[in-house]
């Protein structure tokens, strides 16, 4: 099993959100989702990535 991350969560996060893009300024979104995406607190992260991969991930399991 994978080490789960803040870094992982972020850029799985990231992919999922960047397969909506219709291609167009792709570069720019890209830069916006994942600046966003970092700035977010643990708790959300693992909120998002539960929605996405249906898991029920908590803070406390992430490592450092």
């Amino acid at each position: 099993m994978t080490n789960l991350t803040r870094d992982v969560l972020i850029k799985t996060i990231v992919a999922n959100e960047m397969k909506t893009n219709d291609g167009s300024d792709y570069t720019q979104h890209l830069k916006n989702v994942y600046y966003k995406w970092e700035h977010e607190s643990s708790e959300k992260l693992c909120q998002k990535y539960n929605k996405i991969v249906n898991t029920n991930l908590t803070v406390e399991s992430l490592t450092p």
